[in-house]
């Protein structure tokens, strides 16, 4: 019997998952699975140190707050979150963290005692607890009077305020979100968010009766309840296996939401969307084997970030996900719309205290059939209270299959710092890396609530930290036994920024931003939008022939007085054949800088042709527009199936 753990979930208006690993429901079967970081502290009275049992309705507030994660008595968890200070210590997984590898923060949160005071966050999610006792002290809720509010979508009798997930949900995806972001600090219980006092406030959008167009533009910013964020965190995201179109409502009402909330919320300075890219790079589930069969053989992402649209904006940043040694976690979708990435952990098992369960019950496992990073450090997070639900729970030792969804002791409540089962080790997938950020951008704009959504981005970016340095890309063999470079490594453009389509600009640098935002003075000038460039008398029906890895090259010429500063490059592009994600498409700037910003052997393998499709690729950053263009389309003939090339155009946002 094996494991296989999906990270996707479905609905009946639209397909959408919830961007992490963790999941309500495991399912076994047969197939086998290889590929998946001087001020007085706050409080020094023990007015914070709350019964975990019995907390207050309010917590008194100061002047400074300063977390400290390894202070055993106030953050008994802080220790364990890898994430946020990784000392290379144990977190109840078969394997430990390697030390250094994380967000950087400690210092701003123990010594410049940044907490996201004053910032307020969206969670558009599944849900969120708002009476679990580490998140509840955030959570301003009182409808027309607070300055953000819940919304419930659901029809399940709760308040509509109340976005709490129901016992029947179990383990509340947005509920451990929301821990990630800003689990409250100096409790005497439980850990730390990355912004421990940012405000929260929950939008069960991703529930089958949120997924509206309506809801989902009243989750990001039009309704009075959200209007009043400052950043919108979204884990989640379609799990296509084709081409979505653009009425979908999620993606209809995203855009228009992205569009508005940069121009009016925070009075004008933009409100910041923050995305998941994905866990598709060896599986989008939904029956996706064998259009992922391609991708896993070579080594490359079955997903690509640009397929889904609001992944494509100018308006969002798109995060991927590390795991606990600094590197690309398993799962995570990679492309060149990724911004930043953030750590994400892989599956949070411990081998060991499985093998001792089982073989209690005279069961025994064989490892080699399971993913080989099952026993790497997840995120410690906030999970559904209670010891008899979410993904800390007491389960039935009698059956193989709750000890290996449970997979270690903390999250099977014999850890004293988890007796009442409200916290889990085992929260993943870029659904973790996306709210990672979300919380970082509090910190960042506490230091400094003047930024605009574009100076947030630009800090983001100059800070990050280049991880995996010596990552080179990925080569391919094709039967032809022709070589090429499907994948790129580390790319330094023209404007000095390095970037990879697996890490975006790097893992996020919380105290390198922050230094950076406390002393930025904005260098990027008014914000333009040029119109869409096609190529210059060209009608396109261009045979693209299978194995042909000269392929077909198309230029399009942006002229001088038209050049603008790239802070955001799309393109879109028409292509035809029976097997389309055995074409690559690189674009190349005036400068030289080369972005594959479409990869080979993707999951649109047998599933559809593009028309009119929006890429992304944020390799340019800071370059100059002006000059030729150049779009190469290559196809690797993996089916050996021609193409048909039908046109493509630009388009350049800047300044």
């Amino acid at each position: 019997m094996q494991i296989r753990f999906k990270n996707i979930a479905l609905f009946s208006a639209l397909v959408i998952s919830m961007l992490s690993s963790c999941k309500k429901n495991i399912d076994y079967d047969s197939e086998n699975i290889k590929s998946e970081n001087k001020y007085p502290e706050e409080n020094k009275s023990n007015d914070l140190l709350i019964d975990e049992d019995n907390k207050p309705d309010s917590v008194v507030s100061t002047d400074k707050f300063c977390t400290d994660l390894l202070d055993e008595s106030k953050n008994p968890l802080g220790k364990y979150q890898w994430h946020l200070y990784n000392t290379g210590s144990t977190s109840f997984t078969t394997d430990s963290p390697k030390e250094g590898e994380d967000i950087n923060v400690y210092s701003v949160l123990k010594n410049e005692c940044l907490s996201g005071n004053g910032v307020y966050v969206g969670v558009v999610d599944s849900g969120l607890e708002i009476k679990h006792p580490s998140l509840s002290p955030n959570i301003e809720n009182v409808i027309n009077k607070s300055k953000t509010w819940s919304i419930n979508f659901r029809n399940n009798g709760f308040d509509k305020n109340d976005p709490s997930p129901t016992h029947d949900d179990d383990r509340d995806h947005g509920t451990m979100v929301s821990g990630i972001i800003a689990m409250r600090s100096n409790l005497g219980f439980g850990g730390s968010g990355v912004a421990p006092r940012a405000h929260l406030a929950g939008y069960n959008t991703i529930s089958r009766e949120g997924q509206t167009f309506q809801n989902f533009l009243d989750s990001l910013g039009a309704s009075d309840a959200a209007k009043g964020n400052d950043i919108f965190s979204m884990s989640f995201g379609s799990n296509n296996l084709s081409q979505l179109k653009e009425d979908v409502p999620s993606v209809k009402a995203s855009a228009e939401a992205f569009k508005l909330g940069t121009k009016t919320l925070r009075n004008g300075k933009g409100a910041i969307y923050v995305k998941a890219a994905g866990n598709g790079f060896s599986s989008l589930g939904l029956g996706s084997d064998s259009s992922c069969e391609s991708a896993v053989k070579f080594k490359l992402s079955c997903q690509n970030s640009n397929m889904n649209f609001e992944t494509t904006m100018a308006e969002v940043i798109t995060v991927g996900a590390l795991n606990a040694v600094g590197k690309k976690s398993s799962y995570s979708t990679t492309g060149s719309s990724l911004w930043i990435s953030a750590p994400g952990g892989e599956f949070g098992k411990n081998k060991a205290w499985i093998e001792e369960k089982l073989k209690n019950i005279n069961e025994t496992i064989d490892w080699s059939k399971y993913r080989p990073t099952l026993g790497e450090p997840a995120i410690f997070t906030t999970d559904v209270s209670g010891k008899e639900y979410g993904a800390s729970k007491v389960i039935d030792y009698t059956k193989k299959d709750p000890i290996l969804q449970i997979g270690n002791s903390f999250n099977a409540c014999d850890i004293n710092e988890n007796k009442n089962g409200n916290y889990t080790n085992s929260m993943n997938g870029t659904s973790s890396a996306t709210p990672v950020t979300s919380g970082s951008i509090a910190l960042i704009l506490e230091a400094n609530p003047n930024l605009t959504w574009r100076d947030v981005k630009y800090i983001l970016a100059k800070t990050a930290t280049q991880v995996d340095s010596s990552f080179n890309g990925i080569n391919i063999q094709l039967e032809n036994g022709s070589n090429y470079q499907a994948e790129l490594g580390w790319v330094t453009n023209k404007a000095g920024f390095h970037f990879s389509n697996w890490y975006g600009f790097g893992r996020i640098n919380v105290a390198e931003a922050v230094k950076l935002a406390k002393n930025y003075s904005s260098i990027l000038g008014n914000y333009i939008e040029n119109d869409w460039v096609k190529p210059v008398g060209m009608n396109f029906n261009e045979l693209i022939k299978s194995g042909d890895l000269n392929g077909f090259t198309s230029e399009i010429q942006i002229d001088k007085k038209d050049s603008l500063v790239i802070e955001s490059l799309q393109i879109r592009v028409s292509l035809n054949s029976k097997y389309i994600g055995d074409n690559s498409l690189e674009l190349i700037s005036p400068s030289g800088t080369k972005s594959i910003i479409w990869n080979a052997a993707n999951a649109f393998s047998k599933n559809g042709n593009l028309t009119d499709m929006q890429l992304q690729s944020n390799a340019f950053y800071g370059e100059e527009s002006a000059g030729k263009w150049k779009l190469r389309i290559i196809n690797t003939g993996i089916h050996k199936i021609d193409a048909t090339f039908k046109g493509w155009k630009l388009k350049v946002s800047g300044h």
